[in-house]
């Protein structure tokens, strides 16, 4: 009866109230990281444009980096 891989085990000694507050609280987790995440979206979003308009050699593939002073030697 106590199936270690029973995902309502730990829920089942809880109070109706305790419950709702669990779940209060997984839905805020939820909203906060989906927020995180469509904000994470918007940067790579950003990011992408900003290289588009820049350096739009790097997302040839496969990629070939230029050779300047400073940068890739072959030693």
């Amino acid at each position: 009866d106590n199936n270690p891989f029973d995902a309502t085990a730990g829920y089942r000694s809880l109070t109706y109230e305790e419950v709702l507050q669990e779940l209060v609280k997984h839905k805020e987790l939820l909203r906060r990281k989906d927020t995180h995440i469509r904000e994470l979206e918007d940067y790579i979003d950003n990011l992408l444009v900003r290289v588009m308009e820049e350096t739009p050699s790097i997302l040839r593939v496969p990629y070939e980096p230029s050779r300047k002073a400073g940068k890739f030697t072959n030693s």
